[in-house]
């Protein structure tokens, strides 16, 4: 974990400003899937439950795989510069 945390801190201002772009983004999507799901609250039908769960978990994969690839490209750019 300490390694993963160390090599974000390192990661070049471009590709941090792209990963905190993706994630505000993800942010939003799980803000609205959490709405999906409060709505299911008031109205009861599965469909918008089945909706607002995928919805999240989608959320939750971009997430990681925005972190991932920013990670993959700043190690394979500071490759390229050796």
């Amino acid at each position: 974990m300490k390694k993963t945390l160390l090599k974000l801190k390192s990661v070049d201002n471009s590709i941090l400003k792209v990963l905190y772009n993706g994630l505000k983004f993800c942010l939003i999507l799980a803000l609205f899937s959490t709405f999906i799901l409060s709505i299911y609250h008031t109205v009861h039908n599965p469909d918008i439950f089945y909706i607002g769960i995928s919805l999240f978990k989608s959320t939750l994969f971009f997430a990681v795989f925005f972190v991932i690839c920013a990670i993959a490209i700043d190690t394979t750019k500071k490759d390229v510069e050796r």
